[in-house]
């Protein structure tokens, strides 16, 4: 998709926190009765919908006064998350506290976390090779826009298993940090065993 659709909240229905709780964001699931565009009837003008269907809602606490930094972060990363290559991210929403929400395809096995604890860490090697293609295509996109991702773990990894493979997409390209300060340089952003040491110094 080369765009992202402004969605009103009241399209959502059924909306739960999964208790997936970031420093700086909230994750919901929920159903979208619109769902996303998906192909134009010509002849009567409008877009042809594929819903209801279920979707991830991620949070941005404290969004209501989003600094101009992170808004232009956002600028800067918006070719990345419309990239195939990168977890499907259909458009935003403000929910009844004006905090912005991301909406995103709903991934049913979660995070790469959470695939390796179902999975007991019993993969082939099919599997493996899948999923770490998908991750460095995703990388590549990011890298080829000259951006780095900022938080890659294996939290923002999404997962889903099929029939043939499995699909493994990057998340959160550019989210890291507070969305209503400015970002700075002595604090330290992220889930700390993926920190780069020299952050530490």
């Amino acid at each position: 998709m080369d765009y992202l659709e402004c969605i009103e909240f009241d399209q959502f229905d059924l909306v739960e926190n999964i208790n997936k709780q970031g420093a700086f964001i909230s994750i919901y699931s929920a159903i979208w009765m619109e769902g996303p565009r998906w192909s134009v009837d010509e002849e009567a003008e409008v877009w042809n919908r594929k819903g209801p269907i279920k979707v991830a809602l991620k949070r941005l606490d404290n969004s209501q006064n989003m600094s101009q930094e992170f808004i232009n972060q956002l600028f800067r990363y918006y070719k990345c998350l419309q990239n195939g290559a990168l977890a499907d991210c259909f458009g935003i929403t403000k929910d009844p506290t004006s905090c912005y929400m991301f909406v995103l395809r709903y991934y049913k096995n979660e995070n790469l976390y959470s695939y390796l604890d179902e999975s007991i860490g019993v993969l082939c090697w099919r599997d493996i090779i899948d999923m770490l293609r998908s991750i460095s295509t995703g990388l590549n996109v990011i890298h080829e826009h000259n951006l780095v991702h900022g938080h890659l773990h294996g939290g923002n990894v999404l997962v889903e298993s099929k029939a043939n493979s499995i699909d493994a997409k990057i998340s959160d390209t550019g989210l890291h940090g507070p969305v209503n300060k400015q970002i700075s340089s002595k604090h330290i952003y992220g889930v700390i065993p993926f920190v780069a040491p020299e952050v530490f110094d």
